[in-house]
Formats: structure tokens, C-alpha cells, sequence
């Protein structure tokens, strides 16, 4: 309970903190990348307008050598009308002025209408202009008429409705509106398909046509009269009537463009303004010819200016790399917060095991050197008495003996230390193991015979390793077996194929325990040690494999247990 309470405090402190670092990122990258976006418009409408501007220039250029000194306003008009109308379609509104911002021209909604100006031959001439149809027709009849230009019926086969045509029957230009004298709406029905299926052409009938008429009544102005004409639909048209009147109101505000005259060009000047959320306007003032004279009562002058206002919503514009960015980010940080908050808890876990070892160690050590001093002092006591003075010599033998014993544990521990900190020489030379294990058979082959303990060899393999480590390696692992095995039993030392492996028969050690065996102190089975080992030589076995970096384990088989390591040849 304790445990899961720590680790439940360290993930949510861990992945808290890395959350909250998350967010501060992220609201700093989004801020700027909406800040650099701000910019990038400003720019891109800076650009539309130098483009624009040049049109208009070629526009102004052109009245003026076809009319004279002065300029024909209508013709400018049309001819404005016909030439940036594209704008429009590109999000944007646009006014031209003259030097003491009087209004020329400015972009609308009107609907852009073509019709056959004049002919030569077989060769017609359109011209172009402007229909205003509120100013003609009703408030229900301008809807109709508008749903009827903006119509896109999906058309799937043959014969199917694809669209409606508004054509005009009679008109009258005024400059550069025209004044309808009827509107006749032609259904239009899909003819032929290309190969992806869209629409290649359509076709319609007058006889089935609905027809709207004005209540124009020609006066005394004798404006010129053309049969036929037509309206283009606005297939382009990226701002709805509510947002393109917002920016048109903004180009018309000659106080505005004052303010940004006097202002001009300097960078440092907001040529934007936030509408509502992350919508914003942004305007743009282009002198003519692009540049400005500096007059004394008129400040920066231009002969001409035109303006441009582009309306953006910052979010629809950096939505996708936001949303990327965050969800990546989002990922990546979870990822790197949950592995952390795994690697602390397992840092945590390993030095509370180690804490834990070293208490068990420690109280392990003073269990073991507590029986020999006990002893020691006992029969130190007895000496200094003088009990039993026929028993001097046992004493002084059973406190050698225990003075022995407690060398034995202390050395051992030393050793231990030494090899886990790395402060033992170690040589690397060919080491054969047949000859090592012949060796420690030896040593202790008194003992096997005693317990009647039959012992084996077999197989032979020569390592790189240091000969006296590998030496004690085997001896350990041969007193742990000799000390679990029983009298009769056997005991069979096996090398082949990069593998050295020891057998004895007895008893097993429990599977929950088999990976503790390695530790200082620990047994697997507390039935099975019987002598009074220091209860540190598989320890140093497993510390002395470890530097080798040969791999090693105990695995329990149907008569007793094998211990092995692998080992490079």
C-alpha cells in the first residue's frame, strides 16, 4: 500500500511538472507563430496591392492618353471594374483615391455582367459592367435571383440539373452599371461528362426560362441599349456579404487612410486590428508609381492611393501546424514523462532494495560474528578464573579457532567489496577449466569420501579469464554443493559447448527464491546449508562472473540443482 502510495506520488509529480512545462511551451509557440503569421499576411497583402497597383497604374495611364489632360471618370471606373474585380475573389477589398482622398472607385457586390458591346464582322466586342439588382428588383426577388446565380446542384448523369444561366434581355449602361430590363433565368441540363466524372458541358432552354423585370423607365438621359448580355456567378468569392461590407466600410473610412498616410511607410506601424477572437483586418495603403513625395502642408502625397483590406482568421490559417505541433508535443512529452517517472520509481525501488540489503547484510554480519565473540569471550573468562584449569588448552584452541572463523567472514567481506569495487588486479590469460576443477576436486576429496558423495568430471575448454578468480569461482560453487548435498549423494562437474555446469543431488530451492541465492546471506532453502559457511561465496562467484561478463544462473531439475555460467572461449 505504502509502495503504490510513493509510486502514485511520483508519476503524478513527475508527469505534473512535465505537463505544466507542456503548456507553457506550447502557449509560447502558439503565441509567436500567430504573431509571425500577423506578419506574413501584412505581407502577402502588401504584395497583392504592389500587383494591383500596377494594373492600376496601367489603367490611370491609359485614360489619360486617350482622353487628354483630364481623365474620362466613367471609362477609369469601367475600366477599374473590369481589370481588379479579381481582388474580390482573393478575400480582399479595394478603394482608389485621388491626392486629396476623394473617392474614385471602390470594389462591391455587385454582380459583374458582360454583354456584346459592338461587332465587326462575325467577330463580337463584349464590354463589361456592374449590376446592383436591389436597385431594381425587390428584397424577395434579389434572394431568388441569388440563389438562383449561386445554385451548384450535383449533377450525376445525362440530363440531370446542373446549374441555372442568368441572361440578360435588354439593358442600358449608366458609366459602368447596367440597368436590366429583364432577367430571364434558364434551367441547364448536364449534356457530357469526362473521365473522373465532372461535368464537360450542359445545355438550356428559354422556353422553360423564369423571368424577372425591373421597373426601369428610360428618361431624358438616352442611355446606350444592348440586346443581350449575361451575369457572371462569383464562383470565387471567399467572404460572405456580412464580411466583405465590414472590410468595404474599412477601405471607405477616409480618416483611416489619413492615419496610415502619415504613418507611411513606416514598418513599425499596426496595420492590422483584431475584429473579434483571432479574426483580424489588416489594411494596406499603396501610393501611386509606389512612391511618395514629402510636401510641407500636405506631409507624405501621392497623386493617387489605393487601399486594400483583407479580412483573416489566424486560427483557420495555423489550425494545422497547431494542432500537429500540440498533438506531437503532447505525445512526446507524456512519453518522455511516463518513462521518467519509470526510471525515478525504479531509481527509488533499487535504493530501497539496496537500503534494505545493506540492513540485512549488516544484521546478517553481526548474527555471524556475534556466536564466535560469544564464544571467544566465554572462554576468555574461563581463562582469566581459572575454571577448570585442566581445560586451558581447549579454550585457547576453541578461541583460535573462533578468532579463525571471524578472520574468515572479514576477509571474505573485503574480498567482496574489493571485486564489486573494481580495486583487485585481475590478469586475462588461457585458463583451462578441466585442470582448475581437477584441482578443487582435490582439495575437498577427503570430504566427498567422508560423506560418501560420489564426484565427477567431464569435459574439457580453455577460457580467457584470470586463473585465480576462476579458481575460487569453482570452489565456492563446489563447497555450496558440497554443503547441500546428502551422504550417498553425487555431485557431477560438466563442461561443453561454452558451458560450465555443476550438479548435486539433495534437495531443491524454492522457484520464488532461486534469483536471491546470489546475494550476500541469502540461502535458498534454510533446510539445506548444514556447515557454517560465511554465506558470501556465491556472492563472490556471481560478482567474479559479472566481471568476466559471463552469464550464470541455478535452475532445480528432477534430483537436485544445477548451477552453470557460459562462459568465452
Amino acid at each position: 500500500m505504502q509502495r503504490n502510495k510513493i509510486k502514485r506520488k511520483i508519476y503524478l509529480r513527475i508527469v505534473g511538472t512535465l505537463m505544466a512545462t507542456y503548456l507553457v511551451l506550447m502557449t509560447a509557440f502558439s503565441l509567436f507563430l500567430i504573431s509571425r503569421e500577423k506578419e506574413v499576411n501584412v505581407l502577402q497583402l502588401g504584395t497583392l496591392a504592389l500587383q494591383v497597383n500596377n494594373r492600376v497604374e496601367d489603367i490611370l495611364g491609359d485614360t489619360t492618353e486617350s482622353s487628354g489632360p483630364g481623365r474620362d471618370t466613367a471609362k477609369l471606373k469601367k475600366e477599374l471594374a473590369k481589370q481588379i474585380s479579381f481582388i474580390s475573389y482573393s478575400g480582399a477589398e479595394a478603394a482608389l483615391y485621388s491626392g486629396d482622398y476623394s473617392l474614385i472607385y471602390n470594389t462591391n457586390d455587385y454582380w459583374e455582367c458582360s454583354y456584346t458591346e459592338y461587332s465587326e464582322g462575325s467577330k463580337n466586342y463584349n464590354g463589361y459592367g456592374y449590376l446592383n439588382p436591389r436597385e431594381w428588383f425587390s428584397e424577395e426577388e434579389t434572394s431568388e435571383l441569388e440563389n438562383y446565380l449561386n445554385a451548384r446542384p450535383q449533377a450525376e448523369k445525362a440530363g440531370d440539373l446542373a446549374g441555372y444561366s442568368l441572361d440578360l434581355e435588354g439593358l442600358w449602361v449608366d458609366n459602368e452599371m447596367i440597368i436590366p430590363e429583364k432577367i430571364k433565368v434558364v434551367p441547364m441540363y448536364a449534356n457530357t461528362f469526362d473521365e473522373e466524372g465532372q461535368l464537360k458541358s450542359s445545355s438550356g432552354t428559354h422556353l422553360k426560362a423564369i423571368t424577372y423585370t425591373s421597373d426601369y423607365e428610360q428618361n431624358s438621359k438616352k442611355l446606350p441599349y444592348f440586346k443581350y448580355g449575361g451575369i457572371q456567378p462569383a464562383n470565387n468569392r471567399l467572404l460572405d456579404p456580412a464580411e466583405a461590407a465590414g472590410l468595404r466600410e474599412l477601405v471607405l473610412d477616409q480618416e483611416k487612410l489619413k492615419e496610415a498616410v502619415r504613418h507611411f511607410p513606416d514598418k513599425d506601424y499596426n496595420f492590422s486590428e483584431r475584429v473579434r477572437g483571432l479574426t483580424y483586418h489588416f489594411y494596406w495603403p499603396q501610393p501611386h508609381q509606389n512612391t511618395v513625395k514629402l510636401t510641407d502642408d500636405q506631409g507624405n502625397y501621392s497623386e493617387f492611393w489605393t487601399v486594400f483590406a483583407r479580412q483573416v482568421n489566424l486560427w483557420d490559417e495555423c489550425r494545422e501546424t497547431l494542432v500537429f505541433v500540440w498533438g506531437a508535443c503532447l505525445i512526446t512529452f507524456l512519453s518522455v514523462a511516463l518513462i521518467l517517472a519509470g526510471q525515478t520509481y525504479k531509481t527509488y525501488r533499487q535504493r530501497e532494495e539496496l537500503e534494505q540489503f545493506r540492513r540485512d547484510t549488516a544484521s546478517a554480519l553481526a548474527h555471524d560474528l556475534k556466536t564466535p565473540l560469544s564464544i571467544i569471550s566465554g572462554y576468555a573468562q574461563n581463562l582469566t578464573e581459572n575454571v577448570r584449569t585442566e581445560k586451558r588448552e581447549h579454550y585457547a584452541a576453541g578461541i583460535q579457532t573462533n578468532v579463525e572463523r571471524m578472520d574468515e567472514i572479514i576477509r571474505e567481506i573485503l574480498e567482496l567489496s574489493g571485486l564489486e569495487a573494481g580495486l583487485l588486479p585481475i590478469k586475462s590469460e588461457e585458463v583451462s577449466l578441466q585442470a582448475v576443477c581437477t584441482q578443487v576436486i582435490d582439495r575437498y576429496r577427503q570430504v566427498c569420501a567422508e560423506k560418501l558423495i560420489q564426484i565427477s568430471l567431464e569435459g574439457e575448454a580453455v577460457v580467457k579469464a584470470d586463473p585465480s578468480l576462476m579458481e575460487r569461482v569453482i570452489d565456492n560453487l563446489l563447497v555450496n554443493a558440497l554443503d547441500n548435498t546428502p551422504e550417498g549423494g553425487r555431485i557431477g562437474l560438466e563442461i561443453s559447448a561454452g558451458t560450465f555446469s555443476l550438479f548435486n543431488s539433495g534437495s531443491h530451492i524454492p522457484e520464488e527464491k532461486i534469483e536471491e541465492i546470489w546475494l550476500p546471506y541469502k540461502k535458498g532453502d534454510e533446510s539445506r546449508g548444514r556447515t557454517k559457511g560465511t554465506g558470501l561465496g556465491l556472492a563472490i562467484a556471481r560478482t567474479i562472473l559479472e566481471l568476466f561478463h559471463f552469464s550464470y544462473g541455478a535452475k532445480n531439475t528432477g534430483e537436485g540443482v544445477v548451477f552453470w555460467f557460459k562462459f568465452i572461449i
